[in-house]
């Protein structure tokens, strides 16, 4: 069984085997539904039982045919049918007092879903004030008698409720949006006895499950990992990673110029991690790739990144890094290095021009274009357009050769505009509640989450569409 899908915070909540009652609550389609199957999925055993009033047994396990690995058949039950109107049989037991003593007659522990609270208040509108009664009754009986019971409700808003109160844990989900593209978020507005360290969570419900994303985090590699190389074709360099590629219609196309842009949180370590996967990808074919590498980065970081994955011997052969500056360091100074002034624009340019036609094709260029803002003195009157004529020839020689270019860019840089209106490929990278996420602009493209997956043996870059 695993809890992977399910924020840490909850995790914790429900597997204390002390009872608790949890409210779910949201607009319509925000996912409440999935969420709570995905808790019975992780801590129904041996016990779990679903009250539907919303969607039939037999629709349910069409819709998720999962759920019967957590629930059988007999356990999901349709609540409106447990109610027969007291004014129509005399004496009979009341709505609330069978929904009670119905769940008192579970097996415990168990995990218990109400779905939805408001159906089953719907079905008694004589017997409200009865209803407040059961809301406490039944949290209460989660606490007595180890039972985890989760109520999933459609009534939300600022105002906390008399039944936030009364359970022991809130969580909201709720529908966002970044640059006119859908997401998804989860809030934890409380867990009695649970600290929460991250109040928000982004979710997808892909493939039909409810998945929360974790937070996006770098990975330090002591031992050599193994990276699958994805193979180039005939039109386009692959990004070495097989999702990124599908959305970009096969990868970098050959000849193309690409901007990838980030801002100065945490999205900076999505281009890195983009960046060194397509920089191993491409050794690991033998083909040579050129780095002028952002701030704050320099050879050795690339060496540090790169040789887990590849041999030292490739790394030396197909690997060139320039760099901005003078050529003496405190340190000692790799052989595959080279040097740029950081003068004159013209001088440098060329420099790098016919180094790059020297290569045979295809050649990988990645320019960090924080490195030349402050070198080149970009903000002076016509600094700007002489770099970027000069890019339009290095994208002039990039479309004859077949090579691509990516070039990760700052919407606060002088360059930024000019660079993202020569693109080919214009994808942003962006931070959500400690998640990096990925969409692009050329071409269009939803959301996507990225993560590094790290196993025994390997890693990868992963990305994970919200739905």
């Amino acid at each position: 069984m695993t809890k992977a899908k399910i924020p840490p915070e909850l995790v914790e909540a429900l597997s204390a085997r002390r009872g608790s009652s949890l409210l779910i609550r949201g607009a319509p389609g925000t996912g409440k539904t999935m969420l709570a199957l995905e808790l019975i999925r992780s801590f129904g055993e041996p016990n779990a039982v679903y009250l539907s009033t919303r969607v039939s047994p037999s629709s349910l396990y069409e819709q998720f045919p999962w759920l019967g690995e957590s629930i059988p058949p007999v356990d999901v039950i349709d609540a409106t049918k447990l109610y027969v109107s007291a004014d129509i049989i005399p004496g009979i037991q009341s709505f609330p007092d069978t929904i009670y003593s119905r769940l008192g007659k579970i097996k415990k522990p168990a995990t218990v879903v109400i779905d939805s609270w408001e159906a089953i208040t719907a079905q008694v509108e004589r017997e409200k004030e009865k209803m407040e009664s059961l809301a406490a009754a039944v949290t209460e009986l989660a606490r007595h008698e180890e039972m985890n019971l989760i109520l999933v409700s459609e009534k939300f808003g600022v105002t906390p409720t008399t039944f936030d109160y009364m359970v022991d844990g809130v969580v909201t989900l709720s529908r966002l949006t970044m640059d006119h593209r859908n997401a998804r978020e989860l809030e934890l507005g409380k867990l009695r006895g649970v600290r929460i360290n991250q109040p928000r969570y982004p979710f997808t419900l892909e493939g039909g499950r409810f998945q929360y994303i974790e937070p996006f985090k770098r990975k330090s590699v002591e031992k050599k990992l193994r990276v699958k190389p994805v193979e180039n074709t005939e039109t386009h360099i692959s990004t070495g990673n097989v999702e990124m590629d599908t959305i970009l219609g096969g990868g970098f196309e050959r000849g193309s110029f690409n901007v990838i842009e980030m801002g100065d949180d945490m999205s900076i370590w999505g281009y890195q991690s983009i960046v060194i996967h397509m920089l191993i990808n491409c050794i690991e074919q033998k083909n040579h790739c050129i780095c002028l590498p952002c701030c704050g980065w320099d050879e050795r970081h690339l060496r540090e990144q790169l040789l887990p994955f590849v041999s030292e011997e490739d790394y030396m052969k197909y690997m060139t890094v320039f760099e901005i500056g003078p050529a003496k360091r405190e340190y000692e100074i790799s052989e595959n290095v080279r040097f740029l002034e950081g003068k004159s624009i013209e001088l440098d340019w060329g420099v790098i021009r016919d180094f790059v036609s020297q290569l045979e094709p295809p050649v990988l260029t990645s320019i960090g274009t924080d490195m030349l803002e402050h070198p080149y003195q970009l903000k002076e009157k016509g600094k700007l357009g002489t770099m970027v004529k000069w890019l339009s020839r290095v994208m002039t020689d990039t479309r004859a050769a077949g090579n691509v270019v990516v070039l990760g860019v700052n919407p606060k840089l002088e360059l930024c505009g000019e660079l993202t209106h020569l693109s080919t490929t214009y994808l942003k990278l962006a931070e959500l509640d400690t998640t990096v996420v990925l969409y692009g602009v050329r071409p269009a493209t939803g959301l996507h989450c990225l993560e590094t997956i790290v196993t025994d043996d390997s890693i990868k870059l992963g990305l994970i569409p919200y739905v």
